[in-house]
């Protein structure tokens, strides 16, 4: 059971948060678990908040072997188009008239 300021600040907060949304009908319950929410967390210890632990990797070890080259490949340019066959000239018909 919460202590009777904590309940009236939980209440004051919720309706801030009723205010805050436009006076909706029917959301007092989402408005007073949100407030519950804020203000226990407002007041909870330090204590109590679990420590942030940070996961650190070690540094890779290192061998003496050579380090490895990097080969770049040129990007090939398209080949010219090749030039149109060479075909027989067109001859032209004689009219025998």
């Amino acid at each position: 059971m919460m202590s009777l300021d904590v309940e009236q600040r939980v209440r004051d907060r919720a309706y801030a948060i009723w205010l805050e949304e436009g006076c909706p009908d029917g959301r007092d319950a989402d408005h007073w678990f949100h407030a519950e929410r804020a203000v226990l967390a407002e007041t909870a210890p330090i204590a109590d908040i679990a420590p942030v632990v940070a996961v650190v990797k070690a540094p890779r070890k290192t061998t003496n072997a050579k380090p490895r080259t990097v080969v770049k490949t040129a990007v090939a340019e398209p080949a010219p188009a090749a030039p149109p066959k060479a075909s027989k000239p067109r001859t032209r018909k004689t009219v025998i008239a």
